[in-house]
């Protein structure tokens, strides 16, 4: 376990846990040295973001991250996260999570983990999702003969009342046709229902037909995939470019859904329950800030980001297969988790935090909280960051779940558990700002990039605003679209007004000095 991680767990708290969530890198740069006369510089584009760490993840649930990471030599974040999706999967709808009394957190997340294309996406997910398959073609197996018979005999029902109705239409005598009819409905009436295998993950789907399969699967599916096309198909892919973000949101909370359609069944659900798992490339969420009704209705605000570096160019090629121990400790970890029921009334079990657990959270959310003000951390990202301490909740209760899988789940989160789950936040929170910035976020900063990257091409220690505009005229077609970049150049320490606009006939425009040690050897 790295230091940081070790001081939480083992004596420093949640004032530790503070010092992390703070030091986590912003948007910016490693800066220089500095500059003589010139302000600390605050950095543009991102640093190395903190590395997720599998000893966070309880015994077999790590030790399969870990050995997936290694085999596949992919990062780490990669397989966590979608062993993360995997025991959401397990447990959603079955536990809660209540960190106050009359506060509830289901224990379903969202997990997105960005890589480029050749990263062995497909192997990860494959690996860390093999025990839900398996348990699915068990489920199916055991159910196959039951489904056999109630299917041969529903035909044989059916076949009877076709006669039955045949005969009843056939009749001119009202009292035989009223007999036939009820001897039609009793049979109707004592059909079984055929069961349907239990479903616990799928892929290609529309939310249209989600619905549908969440309805017949005790409210709850979990969606996995190494690709990002899950972004199209809500932005409007089969649905005429309009999008239909209704039930995945509630899902997410596990509100209330109730659609009534001409064309489609009624789907009613009271509590559903919906885990996402993802892996797109990072110029799939490039951009998503942008797609309506994406950000403002607070979709991009339910995802848990993770924005691992690529291990391409840097491999051996020689990665180690996963023990046969450690595949199966992790399948048994999941199996065992599946075999849990929920109570009698159908509402999850909750699971409370301990006294320590819950003065951890609860330092954290008011951390949090403070962060959300204005000029604070998560100024920018209030939709993501207001839901960060509910998130962190959810992690609490999958971890503790994983941790205690082959026995006794107890009813209460302890405090080393909570410490754990908040390290992930603080890790997720890092995460989450470099993603928002790459979704465009905030078009001021993409812009500074903009300019500061022509600035660096050009190598020039002095420019006039003109100068810059006409180059960039291409992205910024007013001059005035480009001047809020010069701004936060300036402000941020990488550039400085030596002359300011002059007032009448010709109007010189304003020239800028380049922070001198950003440009060594410029001319």
């Amino acid at each position: 376990m790295g230091r940081d991680a070790a001081d939480i767990l083992t004596g420093g708290g949640v004032e530790a846990l503070r010092r992390l969530l703070d030091e986590a890198p912003e948007i910016g740069i490693e800066p220089p040295n500095g500059a003589a006369g010139w302000p600390d510089l605050i950095p543009l584009d991102a640093p190395p973001l903190p590395a997720l760490n599998p000893e966070l993840l309880p015994g077999w649930l790590g030790a399969m991250a870990r050995a997936v990471a290694i085999a596949t030599e992919t990062p780490p974040e990669l397989a966590g996260a979608f062993g993360l999706a995997a025991v959401a999967a397990a447990v959603q709808r079955v536990y809660c999570v209540r960190p106050e009394p009359g506060y509830f957190e289901p224990l379903n997340v969202w997990l997105l983990c960005a890589l480029e294309p050749g990263n062995r996406k497909t192997a990860v997910q494959g690996a860390m999702a093999a025990p839900l398959s398996a348990w699915e073609r068990d489920e199916a197996e055991a159910l196959a003969p039951e489904i056999a018979r109630l299917t041969s005999e529903r035909r044989t029902f059916e076949a009877r009342a076709a006669k039955l109705r045949t005969k009843a239409a056939g009749t001119e005598d009202n009292n035989v046709r009223a007999d036939l009819t009820r001897d039609i409905a009793d049979l109707e009436a004592g059909l079984s229902e055929i069961p349907v295998p239990p479903r616990l993950w799928a892929q290609d789907i529309t939310p249209e037909h989600l619905g549908t399969v969440m309805h017949g699967n005790a409210e709850r599916i979990a969606l996995l995939s190494d690709e990002g096309g899950l972004f199209d198909i809500l932005a409007g892919r089969y649905s005429n470019g309009i999008p239909n973000l209704d039930l995945c949101l509630q899902a997410h909370a596990g509100a209330p859904v109730r659609v009534d359609r001409g064309s489609r069944p009624p789907v009613h659900m009271n509590s559903p329950a919906l885990t996402i798992g993802i892996s797109p490339q990072p110029d799939v969420i490039a951009g998503l800030a942008a797609k309506p009704g994406f950000r403002g209705r607070g979709l991009l605000g339910r995802f848990l980001y993770l924005l691992p570096p690529s291990k391409l160019g840097h491999r051996t090629l020689d990665g180690r297969p996963v023990p046969e121990c450690v595949r199966d400790a992790y399948a048994a970890g999941l199996r065992a988790l599946l075999g849990r029921e929920r109570a009698k009334d159908e509402a999850p079990h909750a699971l409370s935090l301990s006294r320590g657990a819950w003065r951890e959270w609860k330092a954290f959310a008011r951390h949090v909280e403070a962060d959300m003000r204005d000029g604070g951390r998560f100024e920018h990202v209030r939709d993501w960051s207001g839901k960060l301490p509910g998130a962190a909740a959810r992690l609490a209760g999958l971890l503790h779940c994983a941790e205690h899988a082959t026995g006794e789940i107890p009813p209460e989160i302890g405090e080393a558990t909570m410490s754990a789950a908040l390290e992930l936040a603080a890790t997720l929170a890092a995460h989450a700002l470099a993603a928002f910035a790459l979704m465009g976020a905030d078009p001021g900063l993409s812009a500074a990039r903009r300019v500061w990257r022509w600035i660096e091409r050009t190598r020039h220690t002095t420019f006039r605003a003109r100068d810059g505009w006409k180059a960039l005229q291409g992205s910024f077609p007013a001059r005035a679209d480009i001047e809020p970049a010069f701004v936060m150049l300036a402000d941020r320490g990488y550039i400085r007004l030596i002359e300011a606009e002059a007032r009448g006939a010709g109007r010189p425009s304003p020239t800028y000095q380049v922070r001198p040690d950003l440009l060594r050897g410029a001319t």
